[in-house]
């Protein structure tokens, strides 16, 4: 309860110095800036709200910094220490959470294509008989071939879906690196 009493104090002050703005610029702000002390101390639990709040710097600086952008068009404030820790936090972990699942998909299919090669009865894709179903896979008890859907078109199937899969999560990554 005493971190909510300093951010609304915080909030509190900072409102009084943005008051050259219009009320929708003013509450748009606040907005933002409660957003990121609540996003910051939602992802770093342990951190003191007056770290927090000293990243972000006195209100009168922040205002000042807003008032400028929003009525000259100079640059966002930067630098604020906690929301680019948690920005970075997030990036990192979508980068490798996507390097992870895009390297595991593609190399799924991968083994799928090949395996289909060595044991051909025992991978493929199959249709339940009345069509509600499809299983893909590796199965240890083969289903009835007259129920499988692509036999060794699998192969190139698997193959290329995994070439496709490796070079999208390589451009998704390539993307997500130039925020790290």
């Amino acid at each position: 309860m005493q971190t909510h009493t300093t951010v609304q104090q915080y909030l509190q002050q900072l409102e009084l110095y943005l008051s050259r703005l219009s009320h929708q610029e003013r509450n748009d702000v606040l907005r933002e800036i409660e957003s990121h002390l609540f996003d910051v101390l939602e992802t770093q639990p342990e951190t003191d709200i007056h770290t927090v709040l000293q990243g972000f710097g006195s209100p009168r600086e922040l205002a000042a910094h807003y008032v400028a952008h929003l009525t000259t068009g100079a640059p966002l404030p930067t630098g604020f220490k906690a929301m680019t820790k948690v920005k970075r936090g997030v990036t990192y972990s979508l980068y490798f959470s996507m390097a992870v699942f895009g390297g595991v998909v593609a190399i799924s299919l991968l083994i799928t294509a090949l395996a289909k090669l060595f044991w051909p009865e025992h991978v493929g894709v199959w249709s339940e008989s009345a069509g509600e179903a499809v299983t893909l896979g590796i199965m240890a008890d083969p289903k009835p071939a007259e129920l499988e859907v692509l036999g060794f078109a699998l192969v190139p199937v698997a193959a290329i879906a995994s070439l496709a899969v490796f070079w999208l999560t390589r451009k998704v990554l390539q993307v997500l690196k130039k925020q790290l």
